[in-house]
């Protein structure tokens, strides 16, 4: 709580200089005032006891007036930061309140309307991605009936695509309500990476990537959904960015390590690729990127309670490593 007190000293601070230099002309008339009653008494000789009580009780006067005018201040400030009305006489302060008053009336009315906007705009996008279920599902069944060859290879790969890309907006306006939506229990990791393993098959099988995968046995308290869809936008990635090599997951201690042998990401881009729609270098080189994955990867992990660690180096591969680490948790 230590900073919490030195932030109050610091605005009581402000306020105080702020209020010295408002009430700088009538502090100055004190002083002034004293100074000529000082000068008279020293000109006409009068009598000094009585000079010093008379200057004294004027101080005590002053500074008990001052001390007032400063308490009043302050409880006026508190109040107005603490959203209450006001009632004053001052016609400065009157028309400041008023004015504040009409600022904080439209700061309520355009956050209302960003809100209302940002409803309308989700709303149209989990439509949409409702919507383009029916003709997903459609291609589907059109590429299972075709003859197996490189084009039904070719059109299953894109089917699978355009899936995942609606799947990722669909999750991205999840997101907004993670909370609601989170489901913790008991999860077998082996299991989890086995089923998202399974999903990307063809890749692995038409890219030629070969997969490894070392010791999984880890039971972890998560929600199983957006868990897996956390590794599956790594393992996207992973088989996006890899031809003709190798995929890596497997357990180091309490981390899940997925490694590939891919083209890597540039140095410049390391601090920037969890940021919302980064594609960087990579991105601009195979057209492939829309910049939401590891965003998505990054919200879904901080929200899970999952620290991440990438490491990459261009032309060796990239690595990334979800620390599962976790207290003792009981269910009911």
């Amino acid at each position: 709580m230590g900073w919490l007190s030195m932030a109050k000293d610091k605005k009581m601070i402000r306020f105080f200089l702020s209020w010295m230099r408002d009430r700088a002309p009538f502090l100055l008339g004190y002083v002034g005032f004293f100074l000529i009653l000082l000068m008279i008494s020293q000109v006409f000789n009068l009598e000094r006891e009585l000079t010093r009580y008379v200057l004294l009780l004027l101080f005590i006067i002053a500074l008990l007036t001052s001390l007032v005018d400063l308490l009043g201040q302050w409880r006026l400030v508190e109040r107005i930061l603490h959203d209450e009305i006001v009632v004053s006489s001052n016609v400065a302060q009157v028309t400041l309140q008023e004015r504040l008053a009409q600022v904080s009336q439209r700061v309520r009315e355009l956050e209302y309307q960003v809100r209302q906007d940002r409803e309308d705009l989700e709303d149209y996008y989990t439509m949409w991605a409702y919507q383009m279920k029916t003709p997903i599902a459609a291609g589907q069944l059109l590429v299972a009936d075709l003859e197996a060859g490189r084009h039904k290879q070719a059109l299953t790969q894109e089917v699978f695509k355009i899936e995942q890309y609606t799947g990722l907006v669909l999750n991205y306006l999840r997101l907004q309500s993670f909370h609601e939506d989170l489901l913790l229990e008991k999860a077998e990791l082996g299991g989890l990476v086995h089923q998202v393993v399974k999903k990307f098959s063809i890749f692995f099988i038409q890219q030629q990537i070969s997969l490894e995968l070392g010791n999984l046995n880890k039971i972890l308290v998560t929600d199983k959904k957006w868990f897996s869809l956390l590794l599956e936008q790594f393992l996207s990635n992973a088989v996006k960015y890899t031809r003709n090599g190798k995929i890596s997951i497997y357990l180091d201690g309490e981390d899940l390590v997925i490694a590939d042998t891919g083209i890597g990401i540039a140095k410049s881009d390391l601090e920037r690729v969890f940021d919302r729609g980064f594609s960087g270098y990579n991105g601009r080189l195979t057209q492939q990127s829309s910049g939401l994955g590891l965003y998505l990867s990054r919200k879904i992990a901080d929200q899970l309670g999952i620290p991440l660690i990438l490491t990459s180096e261009v032309g060796v591969g990239t690595e990334i490593r979800l620390r599962l680490k976790q207290e003792q948790l009981s269910l009911d």
